[in-house]
Protein backbone atom coordinates (compact mmCIF):
# COMPACT_ATOMS: atom_id res chain seq x y z
CA UNK A 1 0.00 0.00 0.00
CA UNK A 2 2.89 2.33 0.79
CA UNK A 3 4.40 1.61 -2.62
CA UNK A 4 1.07 2.29 -4.35
CA UNK A 5 0.75 5.62 -2.51
CA UNK A 6 4.26 6.62 -3.54
CA UNK A 7 3.57 5.73 -7.19
CA UNK A 8 0.30 7.71 -7.17
CA UNK A 9 2.08 10.74 -5.74
CA UNK A 10 4.79 10.53 -8.37
CA UNK A 11 2.17 10.26 -11.13
CA UNK A 12 0.35 13.36 -9.85
CA UNK A 13 3.58 15.35 -9.73
CA UNK A 14 4.45 14.15 -13.22
CA UNK A 15 1.12 15.30 -14.65
CA UNK A 16 1.48 18.71 -12.97
CA UNK A 17 5.00 19.20 -14.31
CA UNK A 18 3.94 18.10 -17.77
CA UNK A 19 0.96 20.51 -17.81
CA UNK A 20 3.14 23.34 -16.58
CA UNK A 21 5.69 22.58 -19.28
CA UNK A 22 3.06 22.60 -22.02
CA UNK A 23 1.77 25.98 -20.80
CA UNK A 24 5.28 27.43 -20.66
CA UNK A 25 6.04 26.11 -24.15
CA UNK A 26 2.86 27.69 -25.50
CA UNK A 27 3.68 31.05 -23.94
CA UNK A 28 7.37 30.77 -24.70
CA UNK A 29 6.84 30.50 -28.43
CA UNK A 30 6.61 34.30 -28.73
CA UNK A 31 5.73 37.51 -26.98
CA UNK A 32 3.03 37.38 -24.33
CA UNK A 33 0.33 40.03 -23.86
CA UNK A 34 -1.94 40.58 -20.88
CA UNK A 35 -5.59 41.08 -21.82
CA UNK A 36 -8.69 41.72 -19.72
CA UNK A 37 -11.29 38.97 -19.46
CA UNK A 38 -14.48 38.67 -17.47
CA UNK A 39 -14.99 36.14 -14.71
CA UNK A 40 -18.73 36.01 -15.50
CA UNK A 41 -21.07 36.21 -18.47
CA UNK A 42 -22.10 39.84 -19.07
CA UNK A 43 -25.51 40.59 -20.64
CA UNK A 44 -25.67 43.43 -23.15
CA UNK A 45 -26.06 46.96 -21.79
CA UNK A 46 -24.53 46.18 -18.40
CA UNK A 47 -22.97 48.92 -16.26
CA UNK A 48 -19.34 47.79 -16.27
CA UNK A 49 -18.46 50.06 -13.32
CA UNK A 50 -20.40 47.76 -11.02
CA UNK A 51 -18.52 44.70 -12.30
CA UNK A 52 -15.22 46.51 -11.78
CA UNK A 53 -16.20 47.26 -8.16
CA UNK A 54 -17.13 43.59 -7.71
CA UNK A 55 -13.71 42.58 -9.12
CA UNK A 56 -15.31 40.51 -11.87
CA UNK A 57 -12.49 41.21 -14.35
CA UNK A 58 -9.05 39.62 -14.46
CA UNK A 59 -5.85 39.80 -16.49
CA UNK A 60 -4.96 36.81 -18.67
CA UNK A 61 -1.65 36.16 -20.43
CA UNK A 62 -2.01 35.06 -24.05
CA UNK A 63 0.45 34.74 -26.95
CA UNK A 64 0.59 37.95 -28.97
CA UNK A 65 -0.59 36.20 -32.11
CA UNK A 66 -3.77 35.11 -30.29
CA UNK A 67 -4.78 38.61 -29.15
CA UNK A 68 -7.97 39.83 -30.80
CA UNK A 69 -7.96 43.19 -32.57
CA UNK A 70 -8.25 46.19 -30.20
CA UNK A 71 -8.48 43.93 -27.14
CA UNK A 72 -8.93 45.65 -23.77
CA UNK A 73 -5.61 45.37 -21.95
CA UNK A 74 -6.31 47.52 -18.90
CA UNK A 75 -9.38 47.46 -16.67
CA UNK A 76 -9.41 51.28 -16.65
CA UNK A 77 -10.51 51.13 -20.30
CA UNK A 78 -13.86 49.74 -19.10
CA UNK A 79 -14.63 52.47 -16.56
CA UNK A 80 -17.75 54.52 -17.26
CA UNK A 81 -18.83 52.21 -20.08
CA UNK A 82 -21.51 49.70 -21.00
CA UNK A 83 -21.12 46.69 -23.28
CA UNK A 84 -23.12 46.83 -26.50
CA UNK A 85 -23.27 43.04 -26.96
CA UNK A 86 -23.14 39.91 -24.78
CA UNK A 87 -19.68 39.07 -23.39
CA UNK A 88 -18.83 35.49 -22.45
CA UNK A 89 -16.90 34.48 -19.35
CA UNK A 90 -13.19 34.17 -20.11
CA UNK A 91 -13.25 35.67 -23.60
CA UNK A 92 -11.15 38.63 -24.71
CA UNK A 93 -13.05 41.94 -24.89
CA UNK A 94 -12.59 44.08 -28.02
CA UNK A 95 -13.06 47.81 -27.53
CA UNK A 96 -15.84 47.65 -30.13
CA UNK A 97 -17.98 45.73 -27.63
CA UNK A 98 -18.17 48.54 -25.11
CA UNK A 99 -20.15 51.76 -25.42
CA UNK A 100 -18.62 54.24 -27.83
CA UNK A 101 -16.97 51.54 -29.93
CA UNK A 102 -17.40 51.15 -33.65
CA UNK A 103 -20.08 48.46 -33.84
CA UNK A 104 -22.79 47.86 -36.44
CA UNK A 105 -26.01 49.49 -35.28
CA UNK A 106 -24.29 51.64 -32.67
CA UNK A 107 -24.30 51.11 -28.93
CA UNK A 108 -27.80 49.61 -28.77
CA UNK A 109 -27.49 47.55 -31.96
CA UNK A 110 -30.05 49.22 -34.25
CA UNK A 111 -30.80 46.90 -37.20
CA UNK A 112 -29.73 48.09 -40.64
CA UNK A 113 -32.29 50.42 -42.22
CA UNK A 114 -34.10 51.03 -38.91
CA UNK A 115 -34.14 53.84 -36.37
CA UNK A 116 -34.64 53.76 -32.61
CA UNK A 117 -37.45 55.51 -30.73
CA UNK A 118 -37.97 55.42 -26.97
CA UNK A 119 -41.47 55.60 -25.50
CA UNK A 120 -42.43 55.87 -21.82
CA UNK A 121 -45.52 53.79 -21.01
CA UNK A 122 -47.25 52.75 -17.82
CA UNK A 123 -47.04 49.09 -16.85
CA UNK A 124 -50.28 47.76 -18.43
CA UNK A 125 -49.37 49.26 -21.82
CA UNK A 126 -45.88 47.75 -21.74
CA UNK A 127 -46.65 44.15 -20.72
CA UNK A 128 -46.04 45.07 -17.04
CA UNK A 129 -42.35 45.46 -17.84
CA UNK A 130 -41.91 41.80 -18.87
CA UNK A 131 -39.70 42.92 -21.75
CA UNK A 132 -36.01 42.69 -22.53
CA UNK A 133 -33.69 43.62 -25.35
CA UNK A 134 -34.13 41.17 -28.23
CA UNK A 135 -37.86 40.60 -27.63
CA UNK A 136 -40.39 41.31 -30.37
CA UNK A 137 -43.69 43.08 -29.80
CA UNK A 138 -46.82 43.94 -31.77
CA UNK A 139 -47.92 47.57 -31.50
CA UNK A 140 -51.63 48.40 -31.33
CA UNK A 141 -53.03 51.92 -31.64
CA UNK A 142 -56.52 53.19 -30.77
CA UNK A 143 -58.01 56.38 -32.25
CA UNK A 144 -61.19 58.21 -31.23
CA UNK A 145 -63.95 59.66 -33.46
CA UNK A 146 -62.85 58.12 -36.73
CA UNK A 147 -65.01 58.95 -39.74
CA UNK A 148 -66.55 55.59 -40.67
CA UNK A 149 -66.09 56.34 -44.37
CA UNK A 150 -62.33 56.18 -43.82
CA UNK A 151 -62.66 52.59 -42.61
CA UNK A 152 -65.40 51.60 -45.05
CA UNK A 153 -64.92 53.62 -48.27
CA UNK A 154 -68.06 52.10 -49.86
CA UNK A 155 -70.14 54.02 -47.33
CA UNK A 156 -68.89 57.37 -48.66
CA UNK A 157 -70.63 56.85 -51.98
CA UNK A 158 -73.85 55.69 -50.31
CA UNK A 159 -73.87 58.72 -47.99
CA UNK A 160 -73.40 61.12 -50.90
CA UNK A 161 -76.31 59.54 -52.73
CA UNK A 162 -78.50 59.84 -49.65
CA UNK A 163 -77.58 63.50 -49.30
CA UNK A 164 -78.54 64.21 -52.89
CA UNK A 165 -81.93 62.52 -52.43
CA UNK A 166 -82.67 64.47 -49.25
CA UNK A 167 -81.64 67.74 -50.88
CA UNK A 168 -84.08 67.04 -53.72
CA UNK A 169 -87.00 66.39 -51.35
CA UNK A 170 -86.24 68.74 -48.43
CA UNK A 171 -87.09 72.43 -48.23
CA UNK A 172 -84.44 73.10 -45.64
CA UNK A 173 -80.77 72.66 -46.34
CA UNK A 174 -80.33 71.85 -42.65
CA UNK A 175 -82.71 68.89 -42.97
CA UNK A 176 -80.81 67.73 -46.01
CA UNK A 177 -77.66 66.95 -44.06
CA UNK A 178 -76.90 63.30 -43.43
CA UNK A 179 -74.92 62.79 -40.27
CA UNK A 180 -71.82 60.71 -40.92
CA UNK A 181 -71.29 58.19 -38.10
CA UNK A 182 -68.00 58.16 -36.22
CA UNK A 183 -66.41 55.35 -34.28
CA UNK A 184 -63.37 54.56 -32.19
CA UNK A 185 -61.05 52.13 -33.91
CA UNK A 186 -58.08 49.94 -32.94
CA UNK A 187 -55.48 48.99 -35.53
CA UNK A 188 -52.34 46.88 -35.66
CA UNK A 189 -49.90 49.71 -36.17
CA UNK A 190 -46.83 47.48 -36.65
CA UNK A 191 -47.13 43.68 -36.50
CA UNK A 192 -43.58 43.06 -35.31
CA UNK A 193 -41.01 45.41 -33.76
CA UNK A 194 -37.74 44.54 -32.02
CA UNK A 195 -37.14 45.76 -28.48
CA UNK A 196 -33.65 47.22 -28.14
CA UNK A 197 -33.58 48.37 -24.52
CA UNK A 198 -35.88 48.50 -21.47
CA UNK A 199 -35.52 50.78 -18.45
CA UNK A 200 -37.88 50.26 -15.53
CA UNK A 201 -38.46 53.34 -13.42
CA UNK A 202 -40.05 52.94 -10.01
CA UNK A 203 -42.03 55.16 -7.70
CA UNK A 204 -42.17 54.81 -3.94
CA UNK A 205 -45.06 55.30 -1.58
CA UNK A 206 -43.67 57.20 1.41
CA UNK A 207 -46.30 58.49 3.84
CA UNK A 208 -45.01 59.86 7.19
CA UNK A 209 -45.97 57.70 10.13
CA UNK A 210 -46.76 54.61 8.07
CA UNK A 211 -44.83 51.44 7.40
CA UNK A 212 -41.58 51.61 5.36
CA UNK A 213 -42.07 52.78 1.75
CA UNK A 214 -43.57 50.20 -0.52
CA UNK A 215 -42.24 50.01 -4.07
CA UNK A 216 -44.87 50.21 -6.78
CA UNK A 217 -44.70 49.76 -10.52
CA UNK A 218 -43.84 52.97 -12.34
CA UNK A 219 -43.13 54.14 -15.86
CA UNK A 220 -41.37 51.78 -18.26
CA UNK A 221 -39.17 53.23 -20.99
CA UNK A 222 -38.92 50.98 -24.04
CA UNK A 223 -36.60 51.62 -26.98
CA UNK A 224 -37.90 50.10 -30.22
CA UNK A 225 -36.41 49.62 -33.71
CA UNK A 226 -38.63 50.95 -36.52
CA UNK A 227 -38.43 51.29 -40.26
CA UNK A 228 -38.68 55.01 -41.12
CA UNK A 229 -42.35 54.86 -42.21
CA UNK A 230 -43.22 52.83 -39.11
CA UNK A 231 -41.49 55.38 -36.91
CA UNK A 232 -43.57 58.16 -38.46
CA UNK A 233 -46.80 56.25 -37.86
CA UNK A 234 -45.76 55.45 -34.30
CA UNK A 235 -45.03 59.08 -33.41
CA UNK A 236 -48.37 60.17 -34.90
CA UNK A 237 -50.18 57.49 -32.91
CA UNK A 238 -48.49 58.59 -29.68
CA UNK A 239 -49.62 62.17 -30.27
CA UNK A 240 -53.13 61.48 -31.54
CA UNK A 241 -54.15 58.17 -29.96
CA UNK A 242 -53.22 55.50 -27.44
CA UNK A 243 -50.71 52.68 -27.98
CA UNK A 244 -50.25 49.25 -26.39
CA UNK A 245 -47.41 46.75 -26.73
CA UNK A 246 -48.13 43.03 -27.00
CA UNK A 247 -45.23 40.65 -26.35
CA UNK A 248 -44.71 37.94 -28.98
CA UNK A 249 -43.42 34.47 -28.02
CA UNK A 250 -39.88 33.66 -29.17
CA UNK A 251 -39.67 32.87 -32.91
CA UNK A 252 -43.32 33.81 -33.53
CA UNK A 253 -44.17 36.33 -36.23
CA UNK A 254 -46.53 39.22 -35.65
CA UNK A 255 -49.95 39.17 -37.34
CA UNK A 256 -51.47 42.08 -39.25
CA UNK A 257 -55.22 42.55 -38.72
CA UNK A 258 -57.96 44.72 -40.21
CA UNK A 259 -59.05 47.79 -38.18
CA UNK A 260 -61.51 46.93 -35.43
CA UNK A 261 -64.57 49.03 -34.48
CA UNK A 262 -67.28 48.54 -31.88
CA UNK A 263 -69.69 47.38 -34.62
CA UNK A 264 -67.43 44.43 -35.38
CA UNK A 265 -67.48 43.42 -31.72
CA UNK A 266 -71.23 43.81 -31.16
CA UNK A 267 -72.32 42.42 -34.54
CA UNK A 268 -69.51 40.08 -35.62
CA UNK A 269 -71.80 38.03 -37.86
CA UNK A 270 -72.57 41.07 -40.02
CA UNK A 271 -68.91 41.64 -40.72
CA UNK A 272 -68.42 38.29 -42.47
Amino acid sequence: MVLALILATLATVGVFLYSKGVKEDALGGGAVVEVVVSKVDIPANTDLNQLIEDEEFALLQVPSDAVVEDAVTDISQLKGRRNSVFILEGEQIPLSRVEGGEVPGGVIGIPDGHQAITVALNAPRAVAGALAGGDNVTIYATFDDIDITLLQPDLAKAIKEAQKQQQATSTSAQNAQVEIPKFDATVVLVPEVEVLRVIRETQTSDVPGEAPPEEVEGVISVTLAFLPEEAQQFVFSLEQGDVYLSLLPPDQDGVDLDPLTVAQIIFPEKQK
